[in-house]
């Protein structure tokens, strides 16, 4: 799962998300001050998701896909 930039991507930023949630906790807060503040956790979650799969994807070497050269094929076989 960490070897995928989406399963890191994840990972990463539902700790960040987890690390601020309680890190700004207080019992005391009005029903709307709650909400509020899950509303910016939620877009802190989806910020640094966005943000750390592009970084995870544009920073990897690892290629997804494999080219085939034309000069591989012979006969007009497929080449496996």
């Amino acid at each position: 799962m960490i070897d995928t930039s989406l399963g890191f991507s994840l990972l990463v930023s539902s700790v960040i998300s987890a690390i601020v949630y309680i890190a700004t906790r207080n019992k005391q807060k009005s029903e709307q001050e709650q909400k509020d503040k899950l509303n910016d956790t939620i877009i802190i979650f989806v910020v640094t998701f966005i943000v750390v799969l592009f970084g995870k994807l544009c920073l990897s070497d690892n290629t997804s896909t494999t080219l085939v050269k034309v000069t591989d094929m012979k006969g007009g076989q497929c080449p496996f």
